[in-house]
């Protein structure tokens, strides 16, 4: 679908006020980019909520039929964004909103544009922004309606770009020709610099760009991705002997490895040394258990969604018997995680890997009950929402003031 596409399907929409809200919204960020405030809110949040402004605007302005349900996805977007202005927000969770918020807006306009969002969709849009990133820019020329006005304007930036070079050329030579001239110019041109700070004005030229630039190009390519693309699961041919030999052999490691814990945590009938205490216990292996737990859910959901094996009687069983001792594991980890706290108190860190380990336990048991009543129907919407409420509550309560509340309650 090309911009013809579009303004024959949506005849009312307006690009003159595109441009000129976008055009609005790049000189305020730019302005604001240039206060001395926290880098991570001129420079990410504030442009994020006046773009979104932008774009909700330009939705509204126009004749284009949204899905207004849909608006309730900008409440996680709010609750995200008043977070980041009301807290101090953790270097690792300044790294996760760069990451997550973009992509949860960007949901969210397809959202309003598409009755049906598919991975496809989502996917193709991406695609499309660095390859679309300059030529959306051809969309500016229907805002010059009158033939003569255009070419006059464009023919006086061709002017400019061409008579700057051969000026500074004709000056360069004239200097060389004539010392008190080449002192004029100096000059000149040192007053310039004196009242004028040239690093400061090319610095916010280029910030006027790029955000210029980005804002309208990638506004368009929601116009651009306005229409329903069908996604079709494609299976992957996997022998079941080799799934359910995989599964046994996993089955069987998790088996020992419980075994190893059970005689660690009670009568200690593997004769483990004596100068390992719980201390030891507490620090040992816990990033390892909760990426194992991660890999074992993900081979689940292969198994289950990607090929056709979901049915067979022996891989459902060994499934169930591999979540149940990533659940053990998943418990196990809450455990050193306990014995740690209660040594070293919390820390940002440790809650949000105490929020994941309860978010993967959910997973799951959500796995667990769709292997049992045979319900394999697509839970990607489901598990995108459980991931987001946890993500938010992760935002309020991984922070200094939460952390140093909890731990005084704690002490």
């Amino acid at each position: 679908m090309d911009f013809n596409d579009i303004k024959e399907s949506y005849q009312k929409y307006d690009l003159k006020f595109l441009t000129t809200t976008t055009l609005i919204t790049t000189l305020i960020i730019t302005i604001i980019f240039n206060l001395n405030i926290d880098f991570y809110l001129r420079g990410f949040i504030i442009p994020i909520i006046l773009v979104l402004i932008n774009y909700i605007l330009n939705l509204k302005y126009s004749k284009i039929k949204t899905n207004n349900k849909n608006y309730r996805l900008l409440i996680p977007i709010i609750l995200i964004l008043i977070n980041s202005i009301l807290f101090k927000v953790d270097s690792s969770n300044i790294f996760l909103n760069i990451i997550i918020l973009p992509i949860i807006i960007t949901y969210f306009i397809l959202s309003l544009l598409n009755k049906n969002i598919s991975k496809k969709l989502f996917i193709l849009f991406i695609e499309d922004i660095p390859s679309r990133l300059f030529t959306n820019l051809n969309k500016l020329d229907s805002i010059w309606k009158e033939k003569t006005k255009k070419n006059k304007i464009f023919y006086i930036i061709i002017g400019i770009l061409i008579g700057i070079p051969i000026c500074c050329l004709m000056i360069s030579l004239l200097s060389s020709a004539d010392s008190y001239f080449e002192y004029f110019i100096h000059h000149i041109l040192d007053n310039i610099f004196n009242i004028i700070d040239i690093e400061f004005i090319i610095k916010n030229i280029f910030i006027i760009i790029i955000v210029f630039i980005l804002t309208f190009s990638i506004f368009i390519n929601y116009m651009l991705k306005r229409k329903e693309v069908k996604e079709e699961i494609k299976y992957i041919n996997v022998p079941s002997t080799i799934i359910s030999t995989i599964l046994i052999l996993l089955n069987l490691v998790f088996g020992l490895f419980i075994i190893a814990e059970i005689s660690k945590l009670t009568t200690n009938f593997l004769h483990i040394p004596s100068e390992y205490t719980y201390a030891s216990y507490a620090r040992e292996g816990f990033f390892q258990l909760l990426f194992i737990t991660s890999i074992n859910y993900i081979i689940t959901i292969f198994i289950l969604y990607k090929t056709k094996l979901k049915d067979n009687k022996l891989i459902k069983t060994l499934l169930l018997i591999l979540i149940g001792f990533s659940i053990l594991l998943i418990f196990n980890s809450y455990y050193r995680m306990i014995l740690y706290i209660n040594a070293y108190t919390f820390t940002i860190l440790r809650l949000q890997v105490t929020l994941f380990l309860l978010l993967e336990l959910i997973y799951f048991v959500i796995l667990i009950n769709n292997i049992v009543k045979n319900d394999y129907l697509n839970k990607f919407k489901l598990y995108s929402r459980l991931a987001l409420i946890f993500y938010i509550l992760n935002l309020y309560l991984c922070n200094e003031l939460f952390i140093n509340l909890i731990n005084n309650l704690i002490k």
